[in-house]
């Protein structure tokens, strides 16, 4: 989490801390959309990820993940992690250390950022 900044593409190891469903839509054929916000993190810090339908397969509560080119976006002046189209989010290796614990006490997505216009 040390490296997640507004606007970068990142790779890393987590914890998932707790999955929320926000959002189940049934489509006209069926099948029902859902959006999960969900608390992901190390040692270092911890920040809300987004997680749509079949990523749910994987983002499970206590479970541990590999991010790999997730965009930390800012929504509404606070960061999110996404996974989008390029993204890919699976089940962490069998082979690579665990996160021991989730820093609660430093969420990044609590954090405000503001847009300022530059040069004007």
């Amino acid at each position: 989490m040390k490296e997640l900044q507004p606007g970068t593409r990142v790779t890393m190891h987590l914890k998932v801390e707790s999955v929320k469903i926000t959002r189940e839509r049934k489509r006209y054929e069926g099948t029902i959309n859902q959006t999960a916000e969900c608390i992901v993190g190390d040692e270092h810090g911890c920040a809300m990820m987004i997680a749509k339908d079949n990523q749910l397969d994987v983002v499970k509560e206590g479970g541990y993940i590999t991010i790999r080119n997730a965009h930390a976006n800012v929504v509404r002046e606070h960061m999110r992690i996404e996974i989008d189209r390029w993204a890919k989010v699976e089940k962490s290796a069998d082979t690579i250390e665990k996160v021991k614990s989730v820093n609660l006490s430093n969420k990044l997505s609590d954090i405000e950022y503001e847009l300022v216009p530059v040069g004007k």
